[in-house]
């Protein structure tokens, strides 16, 4: 099933063109990487795919339920409520983590199930102990984020991402702000993610674990996808570019 339909997509800051026609689909199960130089684009691209920045044009579609597109020559959004249903479909997770500094571990992650899902609050909490189990944090429920590694804090991240149930995680260079030690911990989370077929896009620096983790590669640079194809191909690929790319990162 099609969970993303992304169609010429485009957005610039001021006269900075960022974003230059991208379409891209992700199919369920699905995990799709997405590598290239910074300044690229790829962030501006997830931001724009969960809905925190506007598109100037294109379309944006969740398992068919249209959340942007054209009309005469610019492009519209649904209404609040329809968004914020479409919302519901996927995670984001950040690169600095961007939790509630004065919740505890489990009240971050029970925050948004009760508050946004309406779940009852046993629920809720039965949840995020099994969240935190599987991702061996149940002994730190009761930490405040501050008491945590900067491992610790994205596995709680990717928990209170997974605690809304949704269909599709993003993950925005979830890595980038660890030291190499902790960065492996979250690796290990998000193979694990993939080895149960959730669906996700990773924008990432890792280039090895792009290469194992995932079933497509996108290689943005200035905006635009340059290439695209399974981890073979890419890694394998002829084109000068992409070879210095890779080799820079290994």
């Amino acid at each position: 099933m099609n969970l993303l339909q992304i169609s010429h997509m485009k957005k610039s800051f001021d006269a900075l063109s960022v974003i230059q026609d991208i379409s891209l689909t992700v199919n369920e199960g699905e995990v799709l990487a997405i590598i290239g130089p910074s300044g690229s684009g790829k962030s501006t691209l997830l931001r724009c795919a969960t809905l925190l920045e506007r598109m100037d044009g294109g379309s944006l579609s969740y398992l068919g339920e249209k959340a942007a597109w054209e009309e005469d020559g610019r492009c519209v959004y649904a209404d609040k409520n329809r968004l914020k249903e479409i919302q519901r479909y996927f995670g984001l997770v950040f690169q600095n983590f961007n939790l509630f500094p004065h919740y505890s571990v489990i009240k971050n992650i029970t925050d948004a199930p009760i508050r946004v899902a309406k779940a009852p609050h046993a629920e809720a909490y039965e949840q995020a102990e099994q969240l935190l189990a599987q991702l061996g944090l149940l002994d730190k429920a009761d930490a405040y984020p501050y008491q945590l590694s900067g491992g610790q804090q994205q596995r709680v991240s990717i928990a209170r991402a997974l605690a809304l149930k949704p269909r599709l995680l993003f993950f925005d260079e979830p890595t980038s702000a660890l030291d190499p030690e902790l960065t492996g911990e979250v690796l290990k989370v998000i193979r694990q993610l993939a080895r149960s077929h959730m669906t996700m896009i990773i924008v990432t620096h890792e280039m090895q674990f792009a290469r194992e983790v995932s079933d497509r590669i996108i290689f943005m640079e200035q905006g635009k996808i340059q290439a695209e194809g399974t981890p073979e191909e890419i890694f394998r690929s002829d084109w000068e570019r992409i070879k210095e790319f890779i080799g820079k990162y290994n």
